[in-house]
């Protein structure tokens, strides 16, 4: 069995299955984590978060910012941006099953008896892993409750610019 780790997939479906190929992929023994933002920017985007779900426990994925971006546009907290290719995740008949796929995700997965921990888009230097985990599962929690649309209105912007413990509420998370 062996573990691959693909990031930035950006909806590039394609290119996705050509490197599946090349690296003899093979789910039925091998896993694939999935560091973030499969969706986004390229013109494939269903077709990768499809994909990805229909590998079921022979992946692992973790949100990146495309993700919870596509979360913001579906709750209409955020208009797409111009480059956006959410439109097509939005509009299909299945959307919600989509959408709740994504709630699930984590944002932090750690496999130990492999040694390795997986997020997207980096770790706060300050954190040490153990406090990475107690975050991720706060904000994992938030994300999967019914507070979710006051996250996702909270979610943009650069304040506050530095992590502190005592930070509550959504500058917390």
């Amino acid at each position: 069995m062996s573990t691959y780790a693909i990031g930035d997939i950006q909806g590039c479906y394609v290119e996705l299955l050509e490197l599946l190929n090349e690296i003899n992929f093979d789910e039925n023994k091998d896993q694939l984590w999935f560091v973030g933002d499969i969706i986004n920017r390229g013109p494939m985007s269903l077709d990768c978060l499809e994909f990805a779900m229909s590998l079921g426990e022979s992946a692992k994925t973790v949100l990146g910012n495309h993700e919870l971006h596509l979360l913001a546009v579906a709750n209409e907290t955020r208009k797409p941006h111009k480059k956006d290719t959410l439109h097509e995740i939005v509009e299909v008949e299945h959307a919600q099953q989509i959408l709740r796929w994504v709630r699930q995700q984590s944002l932090l997965v750690s496999n130990t008896e492999l040694g390795f921990t997986m997020i997207h888009a980096g770790l706060p230097p300050q954190w040490s892993l153990s406090e990475a985990r107690e975050r991720a599962s706060e904000t994992e929690a938030l994300i999967k409750s019914e507070a979710f649309p006051e996250f996702l209105d909270d979610m943009y912007g650069d304040e506050p610019d530095t992590w502190s413990a005592s930070l509550t509420g959504h500058d917390r998370h």
